[in-house]
């Protein structure tokens, strides 16, 4: 087990000068300005949990956070925790959440992907959070076990903790541990139950609406073979909560290589074009409609696309807004006033 102990960063600040007041624990990086109080109170009784068969012990709640991933940002500060975030990886982004947007981009943005390990280091975190499995990466000396013997805490969201994503839980169970080493409790869960409801709420509706589940292919990207949506993801949970039947649920992995023979065969009713990068969604469209295969599908036949940012298929709020976007589009009957 890995035990966090932050003992010599509260003797420190204990001897701060009144100069160093406007910092954070141990200091401001290098031109980050830091405005949170600087007290440390540690935890009556140390915080145990378990992150992706991980066991973490906290004596006090981290006060230097760099959040690796958009969604991760996002999430923080929803939890009202983002004036600890010191630094951000991926950084760059043009629309944050508008509850989020002003604190957003008022964090250091580190890199416009992932930070180099000595830009994180510099910056004397106490916690690192990632979203995806490659915000951790031991190749560049930035792994878990690394970063946790250095005495710098981790935590990744369970959506690539590599078990799948199957059940909303899973969400609700991240942001209570977040929540707890964070000192953030009731935000964290008002946060968790602001989603739940708003996917029961969909669920409500097309329920209402005696609707039947659309045949629907995910395509994220490929020409010579798509991409597409594995039946283990949040891709595929987002589906079922928007009332459609994920075409490729067979596949071991959230996103995995299928073939344009096998999705032809399917013959989807729908398809959700996710939104993200250099290949713009019309492209992509335009493309599926000139497929040879695809142009024989009932989805390409009746031009029924539904057009998702990719933004919007990670653990976060953001779920929310993409089963709603997809339910309205495949459901419209269950969304008349």
């Amino acid at each position: 087990m890995i035990h966090q102990t932050y003992p010599d960063r509260r003797h420190i600040i204990a001897l701060a000068s009144v100069a160093a007041a406007a910092l954070l624990l141990t200091g401001c990086s290098r031109g980050t300005v830091i405005t949170t109080d600087t007290t440390v109170e540690p935890f009556a009784e140390p915080v145990t949990i378990t992150n992706c068969d991980r066991t973490v012990t906290f004596d006090a709640a981290p006060q230097r956070i760099v959040s690796m991933n958009d969604h991760v940002t996002e999430t923080l500060i929803q939890m009202g925790v983002g004036d600890r975030i010191v630094g951000m990886g991926y950084g760059e982004k043009s629309d944050p959440l508008p509850e989020t947007a002003e604190q957003f981009r008022a964090i250091p943005a580190l890199a416009k992907e992932y930070p180099s390990s000595e830009q994180v280091f510099d910056l004397e975190p106490d916690l690192i959070v990632g979203g995806m499995r490659s915000a951790f990466d031991e190749k560049i000396g930035f792994g878990r076990d690394t970063l946790e013997a250095s005495g710098i805490g981790t935590f990744l969201f369970s959506e690539y903790c590599g078990q799948g994503f199957s059940d909303i839980g899973l969400l609700v169970n991240d942001f209570a541990q977040l929540g707890v080493i964070l000192g953030a409790e009731e935000a964290a869960a008002e946060l968790s139950e602001r989603i739940t409801s708003g996917l029961d709420a969909v669920g409500t509706r097309l329920d209402a609406a005696g609707v039947r589940p659309i045949r629907t292919f995910f395509y994220d990207s490929g020409e010579a073979e798509p991409l597409s949506v594995g039946g283990v993801g949040i891709g595929n949970l987002i589906g079922k909560y928007a009332g459609l039947e994920n075409i490729t649920a067979e596949g071991s992995k959230p996103y995995f290589a299928t073939s344009w023979e096998i999705v032809g065969e399917r013959q989807p009713e729908a398809i959700v074009v996710l939104n993200y990068g250099s290949t713009r969604a019309e492209d992509k469209i335009t493309f599926l409609k000139n497929h040879p295969i695809m142009a024989t599908t009932p989805a390409v036949r009746n031009g029924r696309f539904v057009v998702v940012p990719l933004d919007d298929f990670f653990e976060s709020s953001r779920m929310v807004t993409s089963v709603e976007t997809i339910a309205r589009a495949l459901h419209p009957e269950a969304f008349v006033a």
